[in-house]
């Protein structure tokens, strides 16, 4: 008999489904007073599963998110393709040390690189559109390190009823 942790098949539909659903809780209007607060949610995604599963996502599942999104949100072609392969080299490489992280400790990274990568997007958009960069922008990055513990809880319970494993 197969039993679902040895069958290797939650990967196929469990990461993919999630990032999806990332890429539309991204996409979806949000009121205008709530325009800046909104987490990234992509990057929330993007940065559990490579640090549950870095030898199975990566910074090319990274890049080909950030292609998705950039052609979602009509932005610079390339654009999150660059910051969301940023986000995922960064995790995959320090995967391990930041497992021992406690959670509030990994909100901390998260608030560090959600800040870096609005930092580029606002960057190039001030380059290419000539918006201002505002405080008001970072405002994402706090509620992203604020809503990390329940993304993570959520992506390590459905990681661990799909049966994905590092070790695959």
């Amino acid at each position: 008999m197969i039993s679902r942790r040895s069958s290797g098949t939650g990967y196929r539909w469990v990461v993919p489904g999630s990032l999806a659903i990332a890429i539309l809780l991204t996409v979806l209007p949000y009121p205008d007073w709530m325009r800046f607060a909104v987490p990234n949610w992509v990057t929330l995604v993007l940065f559990y599963w490579c640090i549950a599963t870095p030898k199975k996502v990566g910074v090319g599942t990274g890049w080909i998110t950030g292609i998705l999104v950039d052609l979602l949100l009509h932005t610079l072609f390339g654009l999150h393709a660059v910051t969301k392969a940023f986000v995922a080299m960064i995790a995959v490489t320090a995967h391990r040390r930041l497992r021992m992280y406690h959670l509030w400790q990994q909100c901390i990274i998260v608030f560090i690189i959600s800040a870096v990568e609005i930092s580029f997007v606002n960057w190039v958009f001030h380059l290419t559109n000539d918006v201002a960069m505002r405080l008001i922008f970072w405002q994402s990055a706090l509620t992203s390190a604020l809503v990390w513990p329940v993304v993570y809880t959520i992506l390590r319970y459905a990681r661990q009823q799909s049966g994905i494993t590092e070790s695959r």
